[in-house]
């Protein structure tokens, strides 16, 4: 190995309530190969830690610690010197580092999203939820969280956090027919190639100026539904009422359909709640819970801040569902790599919510380690 100084670099951003840092670095292993190690989170706590690149040339080293300054640069990052150093306390939205890269400072609505706490224990929780007759169930979906802001000669729409969004224009001439005033949640769930998103609506805040976020959940719930009328229910509507189960017949029926059709989750709501934007501390009005699967894979690559995973067919070959990094702390990836480098092939227990048609895991979350392959299987697998 040289004796080059090899590049390292520290970034920071700072907008709003961001407050956070990114360091990248090259190192030199032993023999003639090298690393990109990069550690990025809050400024102040305890960095997570990654790597870009694992063992590589020296050029294919370079090459990604150039992709991803590049990358964190175009986000808003500056680099930390003698001159520019990040402020004691993160400057307000619009003030900050990422609106004078261009690219931070989002214009935002006054009104955020309500957020729901996930069940903690799945096992009762769910029973007793569906027990309660004070509370209603709807299916949970994967989409954006989209509030829609009706207004006289336009469409507003803004993510959860109350910050502006496009809109998809086949969706502006039925949101607008809602009429002036209006303020409606959903989730806005992406078609087919080449089809419009459908704009799956559960919640009303205000209608035609009147303010019904003080009203019970079923109130507000009634009122969607006169608003966006009963065709709303048919397939070629770009904008659909989520249906609600009340009874427990409906809700144990509900949860096993949703189950059976391997759809993202359930969400629990009390009938009499009023809207409250944001995320409780713990419990709350509205509780969610997601259906997750698990499965045994085999860790084969570190593919750059997340890992290669696949899982070995009845003939022993690796067959490839995609990647995973949720779950890994510092020690577990450290840990990972350190096999990895020793050509070992770590099993862990992953939990995820479905499977693509291309058979990679959605939303893959390492749980646990698992016992090693044995030697025969691991063999025929390379």
């Amino acid at each position: 190995m040289s004796d080059e100084q090899l590049p390292t670099v520290q970034l920071f951003y700072q907008e709003g309530t961001s407050d956070k840092v990114y360091h990248a670095t090259i190192v030199g292993d032993e023999g003639d190969t090298f690393t990109v190690r990069v550690a990025w989170g809050r400024r102040g706590s305890n960095l997570n830690q990654g790597t870009k690149a694992l063992r590589a040339t020296r050029e294919a080293a370079q090459r990604a610690y150039d992709k991803v300054v590049r990358e964190k640069t175009r986000k808003g990052y500056q680099e930390i010197t003698d001159d520019v150093v990040p402020a004691v306390v993160a400057p307000p939205a619009g003030e900050g580092s990422g609106t004078r890269a261009g690219v931070g400072g989002r214009e935002r609505m006054d009104q955020a999203a309500q957020l729901l706490n996930a069940v903690n224990d799945e096992d009762t929780e769910v029973q007793r939820l569906i027990a309660d007759d004070g509370v209603v169930a709807q299916q949970k979906f994967d989409g954006m969280r989209i509030l829609a802001h009706v207004y006289d000669d336009r469409v507003v729409t803004t993510n959860r956090g109350g910050e502006l969004t496009g809109l998809d224009r086949r969706l502006a001439a039925p949101l607008s027919a809602l009429g002036a005033g209006s303020i409606i949640d959903g989730e806005m769930v992406a078609g087919r190639a080449g089809d419009a998103p459908t704009y799956w609506v559960f919640d009303l805040l205000a209608s035609g100026g009147e303010d019904l976020r003080e009203d019970e959940y079923l109130v507000r719930y009634s009122w969607l539904k006169l608003r966006i009328g009963a065709s709303a229910d048919e397939d070629k509507e770009t904008i659909r009422v989520v249906p609600m189960a009340q009874t427990a017949d409906e809700k144990r029926t509900l949860v096993a359909r949703l189950r059976g059709i391997d759809a993202e989750g359930v969400v629990f709501k009390r009938a009499d709640a009023c809207y409250r934007p944001g995320r409780p501390a713990s419990g709350g009005d509205q509780l969610k819970v997601k259906f997750v699967k698990t499965a045994d894979v085999v860790i084969v690559e570190n593919a750059g801040n997340a890992y290669r995973m696949v899982v070995v067919q009845d003939d022993g070959k690796f067959h490839d569902v995609g990647k995973v990094f949720s779950g890994t702390t510092n020690a577990i990836r450290e840990e990972l790599d350190r096999a990895l480098s020793a050509g070992e092939r770590p099993v862990a227990e992953v939990r995820y919510l479905y499977a693509t048609d291309a058979d990679h895991l959605f939303q893959p979350v390492r749980h646990r380690r698992r016992p090693p392959l044995p030697a025969c299987v691991r063999e025929a697998a390379r």
